[in-house]
C-alpha cells in the first residue's frame, strides 16, 4: 500500500491548476500530464507500508494540530532537468509549520521520511518534451482547512488517489512548539531544521 499526506485542493483552486496543466501540454510534444483529480499539494510521501500500520498513520493525522492558512500558487517551474513540471506555492510560514510537524511525528514512529528540504509544489507533468520555458501566472489560491492521507494504486493503467482519512482540526502552532519539533526531527532522521521565518 502506497500512502502520502497531502493538501486537496477545492473545485475552483483545482481548475486553474488543470488550465496550466493545458497550456503546458498544448506548448509540449509529449509528455505524462497529471489528471485533474490528481492535482493536489503533498506534504509528506510515506511510501509502500502494510496495510496492518494504517490505524498508526490515522491516529498521527489526528494529533497533528493547526490553523487554517492561505495556499498561494505563485510561479510554474521545473525539476529533474526541466521534464518535470509544477505550479509552486509561496512557503508561508504556517504551511513549513504543518510539514514539518507532519514529518517530526511520522519520524517519531519509525517511519523514514527523505529529509530533503520541503518545496511546496503541484506537479502538472512529467517527462515533458517541450522547447517551452516557464512562464508568469497570476497567483491564486485557497483556505486550507483539512489535511488528507491518500492511498495510491494503479487501476486498469491509470493513476487513482482515493482518501483515506481526513483532519480538519485548527489550532496554531507557536514559535517554541515548532522549534522543538524541528530540532528532534533532525536527530531523529537527520532533517535539517528550517528557520521558522521562512
Amino acid at each position: 500500500m502506497r500512502l502520502f499526506i497531502a493538501i486537496n485542493f477545492n473545485d475552483n483552486t483545482r481548475s486553474r491548476l488543470f488550465d496550466l496543466r493545458n497550456k503546458l501540454r498544448s506548448r509540449s510534444e509529449s509528455g505524462n500530464f497529471s489528471l485533474p483529480e490528481n492535482l493536489h499539494l503533498t506534504l509528506a510521501f510515506i511510501g509502500e507500508i502494510s496495510p496492518k500500520k494504517v490505524d498508526i498513520i490515522e491516529t498521527i493525522l489526528e494529533t497533528v494540530t493547526f490553523s487554517s492558512f492561505e495556499a498561494t500558487i505563485n510561479r510554474l517551474g521545473t525539476f529533474s532537468r526541466g521534464t518535470l513540471w509544477y505550479a509552486g506555492l509561496h512557503g508561508h510560514k504556517p504551511l513549513i509549520l504543518l510539514q514539518r510537524e507532519i514529518e517530526y511525528k511520522l519520524a517519531l514512529c519509525g517511519f523514514e521520511m527523505d529529509g530533503r528540504k520541503y518545496k511546496p509544489h503541484v506537479t502538472l507533468g512529467r517527462k515533458v518534451l517541450t522547447e517551452a520555458v516557464p512562464w508568469e501566472i497570476e497567483p491564486f489560491g485557497e483556505t486550507v482547512t483539512a489535511i488528507d492521507l491518500m492511498k495510491s494504486e494503479q487501476i486498469g493503467g491509470k493513476l487513482i488517489y482515493t482518501t483515506l482519512h481526513t483532519n480538519d482540526k485548527y489550532e496554531l502552532l507557536c514559535d517554541e512548539d515548532y522549534a522543538k519539533y524541528s530540532e528532534i526531527l533532525y536527530k531523529l532522521n537527520n532533517i535539517n531544521p528550517i528557520n521558522s521565518e521562512e
